[in-house]
């Protein structure tokens, strides 16, 4: 069973799709590399970055291959067996001690510069944590969150926060500013696959995602209490940051090159002030590339889920959704055995309203790979009736950050064939060899 970082590592080695790189590295080296691996599908464990302290850990999501092993299925298969999970819940269990903790640090005995957090690209402020799973919990009800959030290293002991507008946790960090108290957060940094799509869901605020995590793993998670604040996280992590926000303290954080390839211009955003680092004695730090594979396939394989069930819901023979065409969750595909002429608009509608960020949906045939882009402009070309198969909605919510209003319409498409006319749209075939007796 899969329980940790370590563990999955282990079998990746067993597969032989992972690249360890001994020889040392500069931290500047490393984003040039991480793109040579994305290209490979490959996950590449940097062994000795100089002058830091840890291994670096990259691309744990090439490919649905990866994801296909951890849910024991094929690739295209990934998204229902996720939806399947998904829907339960294993809640996490508290022990008194785990390795996340072996190794306890306050506040003057760490420099988090010495671990190997890097600048992804030419015109970003600095160093940047970005595979870091938050945990908070609302100061009111106490419900806990996960959320990935991007850090601006600024000194030994504190970092930029950048919290969006429609995260749950700034909803927490909102709540804390009305009753004039921190927020408190722990910065978990080398998980286990499940807990990472796990955090990655967003599901109804008053779900817990490590429930979500131990229906995805099969299995609890295993939760140790923090050391200064009042939190708890995955006892077989890697490195935990403990310490907290302090509501309407804000400075200037940025630039930085986000998941649509763009680069965010400066702003002020929140600090995290960090009191206590506790790790293994050896971490090992993981750094997700924005707008890479890794974090398209992270960020969408939760959102098909989602919409997987919504579509199943009203009925469709659905074959299979992937939300990560471009590397981004904003574009959309879907492959369904078609039972009414004008299904698809419906299906379209109801994964908009499941999900506010998707911007373009696309619904073919089942005959399509979905997971090809030439097979899908395929179907556009070959089955698309414009006059009818298009729609555009206006006046919509869609991704917040968006100054010239780019994400306020969407745009369905429905490539498939007309219904009962299979014969003529059925697609070629080789003859059958050896030819049937």
């Amino acid at each position: 069973m899969i329980n940790s970082l370590r563990d999955y590592i282990a079998l990746l080695d067993e597969l032989g799709w992972i690249d360890h790189i001994t020889d040392e590295v500069e931290l500047l080296q490393i984003p040039t590399i991480m793109k040579e691996q994305e290209q490979k599908r490959r996950t590449v464990l940097f062994e000795h970055v100089k002058g830091c302290r840890s291994p670096l850990i990259n691309n744990l999501f090439p490919s649905r291959d990866y994801l296909g092993r951890l849910f024991s299925c094929e690739g295209r298969d990934v998204t229902r067996v996720f939806a399947e999970r998904y829907e339960a819940s294993i809640p996490p269990v508290l022990v008194d001690s785990g390795p996340v903790q072996e190794v306890v640090l306050s506040k003057g005995e760490f420099d988090i510069r010495d671990f190997p957090f890097i600048q992804h690209n030419a015109g970003d402020a600095g160093r940047y944590i970005t595979a870091g799973m938050v945990i908070a919990k609302d100061p009111v009800t106490g419900v806990r969150n996960l959320s990935f959030n991007r850090m601006q290293l600024k000194g030994p002991d504190r970092t930029g926060f950048r919290m969006s507008p429609t995260q749950d946790l700034e909803n927490y960090y909102n709540k804390a500013k009305k009753l004039g108290r921190n927020l408190e957060i722990a910065v978990v940094i080398g998980n286990s696959p499940y807990e990472l799509l796990a955090a990655a869901c967003g599901p109804a605020r008053d779900v817990d995602e490590l429930g979500i995590a131990g229906a995805l793993r099969g299995a609890p998670v295993e939760l140790v209490k923090c050391k200064t604040v009042d939190l708890e996280v995955p006892a077989n992590a890697e490195l935990v940051l403990e310490g907290y926000l302090v509501p309407g303290e804000m400075e200037p954080e940025g630039p930085f090159g986000d998941f649509m390839e763009f680069k965010i211009q400066m702003m002020d955003n929140p600090i995290l002030h960090i009191q206590t680092v506790t790790m293994r004695k050896d971490p090992i730090v993981q750094c997700i590339g924005a707008g890479s594979k890794d974090d398209g396939t992270l960020l969408s394989t939760p959102r098909e889920a989602q919409i997987y069930n919504v579509l199943k819901a009203a009925n469709a023979d659905v074959t299979a959704i992937n939300l990560n065409l471009v590397n981004n969750y904003l574009t959309g595909v879907a492959a369904i055995r078609k039972q009414l002429e004008y299904e698809p608009k419906n299906l379209i509608m109801a994964a908009f309203g499941s999900f506010k960020f998707l911007k373009n949906f696309i619904i073919v045939d089942h005959d399509v790979d979905i997971f090809d882009p030439k097979d899908v402009f395929w179907a556009l070309s070959t089955r698309l009736r414009a006059e009818q198969g298009v729609m555009v909605v206006p006046h919509t919510v869609g991704f917040g950050r968006d100054d010239h209003g780019i994400h306020t319409a969407k745009l369905g498409i429905d490539a498939t064939a007309p219904l009962n006319c299979w014969d003529e749209f059925a697609r070629v075939q080789p003859p059958a060899w050896p030819p049937e007796s």
